[in-house]
C-alpha cells in the first residue's frame, strides 16, 4: 500500500522543522529499497523516473540526517543478507533502530502534526486578514512587487502567502520575535544588492 505523503504547506513545515525520514520503496520487481529524504514527494518523484511503478510504502522520521544516515547505512548492510521486500526493510528499520536507541516517530502521526500546524497557522493568518493586522505584509507585497515588476520579476500573492506561512513556521521553531519583510521577499538586484557590471 502507498503512503500519504505530504504536501504543499506540511512539506514547507517539515522542511523548516528539520526532521529527515527513512522511507522503504517497494521497487516493481519485489525488492525494496530504503533510504532517507528531508522531502518524501521529491524522492517518490526522483525514484519513479529509475524505477517506473515504485511507491513507498512506509517511513519514520527522525530528529536530523546524521541519525538517519546511521540507521540506512546499517539496514541497508543487513537486508544484503535477506529477502529484501518491503515489509523485512520495515521490520529492519524498526529494529535497527531500537538496537542503536535511536527514537522513529511514524509517519502518520508525524504528518498528522505537520496538518494541525498548518491548519493553526493558516488560521492565524486568517484572523490577521480579516482583523487588518496584515495590513503591512499586504503593504509590503505591494512594493516588492512594484519594484519587482521594473526589472521583469514577479510573484503571485499565493506565493507571498506561502513565504509568509514559511516565515511564520520558521518563527514558532526559532522562538524569533517578530516577521521582518525583508526575510519574506527575495532580494532585488540594483534595490537590495548591488549589481556588478
Amino acid at each position: 500500500m502507498a503512503l500519504k505523503l505530504p504536501r504543499a504547506a506540511e512539506r514547507e513545515y517539515l522542511a523548516i522543522y528539520g526532521i529527515v525520514a527513512i522511507y522503504v520503496a517497494a521497487l516493481p520487481s519485489g525488492n525494496a529499497l530504503v533510504s532517507f529524504s528531508r522531502d518524501l514527494l521529491h524522492s517518490l518523484l526522483a525514484l519513479r523516473r529509475r524505477y517506473s511503478g515504485a511507491h513507498i510504502t512506509c517511513a519514520y522520521w527522525v530528529k536530523d540526517k546524521a541519525e538517519a544516515r546511521l540507521i540506512v547505512r546499517q539496514v541497508n548492510a543487513d537486508l544484503v543478507f535477506l529477502d529484501a521486500t518491503a515489509k523485512t526493510a520495515q521490520r529492519c528499520i524498526e529494529n535497527v533502530a531500537a538496537h542503536m536507541n535511536i527514537p522513529i516517530t511514524e509517519h502518520s502521526l508525524v504528518l498528522s502534526r505537520a496538518r494541525t500546524a498548518v491548519a493553526f497557522i493558516e488560521d492565524r493568518i486568517a484572523e490577521a486578514q480579516a482583523s487588518g493586522e496584515l495590513s503591512w505584509f499586504n503593504s509590503a507585497y505591494r512594493a516588492w512587487r512594484l519594484e519587482a515588476k521594473q526589472i521583469g520579476r514577479g510573484m503571485s500573492y499565493t506565493e507571498a502567502r506561502a513565504r509568509l506561512r514559511q516565515n511564520i513556521f520558521r518563527q514558532i521553531l526559532t522562538n524569533e520575535v517578530q516577521i521582518n519583510p525583508t526575510q519574506i521577499f527575495p532580494p532585488l538586484p540594483g534595490i537590495d544588492f548591488s549589481v556588478s557590471g
